[in-house]
């Protein structure tokens, strides 16, 4: 399944509503914003044509997120983690960086990211980047 992930609600409706149109079922959550999951197994010129709309849609939600009253500071994105004591936390990232690195890693591989730079943290390590511990490969 590739999710594409918005921060509005009305925009993730278009996109959905494209999808419809070219015969594309959509499963939706708003677990850590408002995603739209969709089959992997599509052909190429529909695939690309699906980026094409969601990489548009993104352009738009940052103009919105921008031109509303206060700007991006009123607006909040964040990827859920887990800290080494079970304690779940919400790490907070400017919407306009979240919007940008998923447009080029997918949800999974930002909240395990996140998720390993949180536990890192908790147990720093000086060592040069050559000599560290093994970082878990995500997933």
């Amino acid at each position: 399944m590739l999710e594409y992930v918005f921060f509005d609600a009305g925009i993730r409706a278009r996109f959905v509503a494209f999808l419809h149109e070219r015969g594309v079922a959509a499963e939706l959550s708003d677990a850590d914003g408002f995603i739209a999951g969709i089959p992997e197994d599509l052909d190429d010129e529909l695939s690309n044509a699906i980026d094409e709309c969601y990489d548009q849609l993104l352009e738009e939600n940052a103009e919105l997120l921008e031109s509303g009253e206060g700007g991006l500071e009123k607006h909040a994105a964040g990827v859920r983690v887990q800290l080494s004591d079970g304690t779940p936390c919400m790490v907070r990232l400017a919407p306009e960086l979240m919007a940008r690195m998923l447009g080029c890693i997918t949800l999974e591989e930002l909240r395990d990211m996140v998720q390993d730079i949180a536990l890192q943290v908790e147990d720093p390590d000086d060592l040069p980047v050559c000599h560290t511990r093994e970082v878990r490969s995500g997933g």
